[in-house]
C-alpha cells in the first residue's frame, strides 16, 4: 500500500507570509514508512514479538558421583512460558544518514533501560562501505549476524554469543562494512560494554565473504573472522559459556580470562572463526568453526596458564513446500523464506553443536570443576511453519550431553543428559 501525501507548512513574518509544502509517499509493507518524495527524510517503525514456552526433562542423579547441572533442577525449574523479546524499533534516514533505534522491552524489568536498548547507531555511506558509530554487533560469524527474526533454530550455536563470545553481542563503537560483487567485509573496533555500562575493555576485529556462487536460488557463502576482546575488572568479562537445552537450559562456563589468582588487571580473548554455507533450491547446508584462547583462566604448579577452546556445529535445514532462504547481502547472512503457497512455508532442521575446552585435565582446571574434561554436545531438531511473512511458529526440540569427565583414575566419567522442547510464537512487522 502506497499513499501520497502533501504536508503543507505556513510560516508568518512580519508584513508578508511564506507558504511551502513538501510531498511525502506513506508505504505499509513489513511495517509503516513514510519517505519523502526528495529522499532527503525516511523514517520507519517495526516491531517484533516471541513468546516462548519450554517443558525441562532434566536428568536423573547418579550415585556414582556428585549431582550437577540439569541432576541439580526439579522438573518444572526453567519450564513455563516467558517473552524471549519484544522489540520497537525505528530506523530511517535524514540526508543521507542512517539511524536506528530498537529496545527490547522484555528485559526491561531485570535491565531497565539504557541496558534493553539492542542497537542504537548513526550510519553513512564512505567509499565503497558504510561507517557506523554507536551500539551493534560486532562482525564476526555468521549466525551471531543473522536476525533473530531469521535464525533456523530457536537459539544460536555456540559460535555465537550464546556461546563462545558470551554475553557479549551488542557493544558500542565504530564499524566499517561494505559488499563489492560478491565480496564483502567489516572492520570494528568496540568497547567491551553497552549503552548503561561504562566504556571499558576493548574488542576490535573483522570478518570477510566470498561468494564463489551467487544466484537467486544458488549460493555458496564462504568467510572468515578474528576478534580480540581485551577486559579489565569494570568491562563485560571475556568468557566461554555454553548453554546447552536452550534459553532456559544449563549455562556451562568454559573458562574465564583472567580468572587464574595472581592475573594482570587486563585479560584477552582471541578467536579465529571460519564459515560455509551452501544452498540450493529448499535446501541448505552450512557450518562454522571458532578456536579461542582465554588468558591466565587457571594455574598449573603456581604459574598462570592459558585455556584453547573449540566450537564448531554442523546444520541442514530443508523447506517442504519448495521455498528459498533468501541471501541478505547487506549483512553477509541468510534471511527468512517468503512463503509461496497459500499454507505458508514449511521447514525441517537440524543441527549438531559442539563446545570444549582442550586444556581441562585433573592437573589443570579452567572450567573450575576439578575434573578431567569440560565438553558440551547438542543435537537440536527443528521445525518452522511460516503462515505468511510476518509470522512463524517455531517447535525445537534438544537432545544435550554435558561431558566433564573423572575425578581420577577409577572413578566414573561424570555426564549430564538433559532433554528439552520449546515453543515459539513470532510476530513480526
Amino acid at each position: 500500500m502506497q499513499t501520497k501525501i502533501t504536508l503543507c507548512s505556513l510560516l508568518v513574518l512580519t508584513h508578508f507570509s511564506i507558504a511551502s509544502c513538501y510531498a511525502v509517499n506513506f508505504t505499509y509493507k513489513n511495517g509503516p514508512r513514510i519517505k519523502s518524495d526528495d529522499g532527503n527524510f525516511e523514517i520507519g517503525l517495526n516491531g517484533r514479538a516471541h513468546l516462548d514456552v519450554h517443558s525441562l526433562y532434566p536428568d536423573q542423579p547418579s550415585a556414582n558421583y556428585p549431582a550437577f547441572g540439569s541432576q541439580l533442577l526439579n522438573g518444572s525449574d526453567n519450564g513455563g512460558f516467558n517473552w524471549r523479546r519484544t522489540y520497537a524499533t525505528i530506523t530511517g534516514k535524514i540526508y543521507g544518514v542512517n539511524f536506528k533505534f530498537e529496545n527490547d522491552f522484555a528485559v526491561n524489568e531485570t535491565a531497565p533501560f539504557p541496558h534493553s536498548l539492542r542497537e542504537a547507531w548513526v550510519a553513512a555511506k564512505l567509499g565503497p562501505g558504510q561507517l557506523t558509530v554507536g551500539q551493534f554487533k560486532a562482525y564476526r560469524g555468521l549466525e551471531e549476524i543473522t536476525s533473530s527474526n531469521e535464525i533456523t533454530m530457536m537459539e544460536r550455536p555456540s559460535t555465537s554469543s550464546t556461546g563462545i563470545y558470551s554475553g557479549r553481542q551488542f557493544l558500542t563503537g565504530i564499524g566499517y562494512r561494505g559488499m563489492r560483487d560478491n565480496l564483502g567485509f567489516g572492520v570494528y573496533v568496540m568497547s567491551l560494554a553497552h549503552f548503561g555500562l561504562p566504556l571499558e575493555g576493548i574488542n576490535y576485529g573483522g570478518r570477510a565473504i566470498w561468494l564463489p556462487i551467487d544466484k537467486s536460488s544458488h549460493i555458496l557463502h564462504l568467510g572468515l573472522s578474528a576478534s580480540r576482546d581485551t577486559a579489565n575488572r569494570d568491562s563485560l568479562p571475556a568468557k566461554i559459556a555454553d548453554v546447552y537445552g536452550g534459553r532456559e537450559g544449563i549455562s556451562k562456563t568454559l573458562g574465564v580470562a583472567g580468572a587464574s589468582a595472581g592475573a594482570p588487571s587486563h585479560n584477552s580473548q582471541s578467536t579465529f572463526a571460519a564459515e560455509a554455507a551452501y544452498a540450493i533450491g529448499p535446501l541448505r547446508l552450512q557450518g562454522e568453526y571458532a578456536l579461542s584462547l582465554l588468558d591466565n583462566t587457571h594455574q598449573v604448579n603456581g604459574r598462570n596458564r592459558d585455556s584453547t577452546i573449540q566450537a564448531f556445529y554442523v546444520q541442514a535445514s530443508w523447506f517442504v513446500t519448495g521455498e528459498t532462504a533468501l541471501y541478505r547481502k547487506d549483512r553477509g547472512a541468510f534471511g527468512k523464506p517468503q512463503p509461496a503457497g497459500k499454507w505458508g512455508a514449511l521447514e525441517l532442521a537440524g543441527r549438531y553443536d559442539l563446545a570444549e575446552n582442550f586444556s581441562q585435565s585433573l592437573s589443570a582446571d579452567p572450567c573450575k570443576t576439578g575434573t578431567s574434561k569440560c565438553q558440551v554436545q547438542i543435537i537440536t531438531l527443528g521445525m518452522n511453519w511460516y503462515p505468511n511473512a510476518n509470522m512463524r511458529f517455531m517447535l525445537n526440540y534438544y537432545l544435550t550431553d554435558a561431558v566433564i569427565g573423572n575425578a581420577g583414575p577409577g572413578t566414573p566419567t561424570r555426564a549430564d543428559h538433559l532433554s528439552v522442547l520449546s515453543f515459539r510464537t513470532q510476530i513480526n512487522f
